[in-house]
């Protein structure tokens, strides 16, 4: 994966550890989640064979997750955004500064 991917989905992944509903999902769809939205977000394949050899997850498995994600980075508080700002910083990227697909997209 190249460096902006990985750290869209840190940045993607990060923001989870502040969202309760988000507790249900494992760790691990919770990760492919993020690699799909990242992968989507750069116009790339959104996922490939790869991915579910070593993931060992569908696509169609993870786009629920990647759903909720979506809907609750959107309704993030303002008051929560350390991450935005540690995102927002040259050595991670900027990769905050970009915008994420919508739910429908996914």
């Amino acid at each position: 994966a190249d460096k902006t991917i990985v750290q869209l989905s840190c940045y993607i992944l990060d923001g989870t550890l502040q969202c309760y509903k988000l507790l249900g999902f494992l760790p691990s769809e919770l990760a492919s989640a993020a690699v799909l939205i990242a992968r989507k977000t750069l116009g790339r394949n959104p996922w490939s064979p790869t991915l579910l050899k070593y993931a060992q997850y569908r696509e169609e498995d993870i786009v629920p997750v990647a759903r909720a994600i979506l809907e609750e980075k959107a309704a993030v508080s303002s008051e929560l955004n350390a991450v935005i700002r540690k995102y927002s910083r040259s050595v991670y990227g900027c990769v905050a500064n970009i915008d994420l697909p919508s739910v429908n997209d996914l």
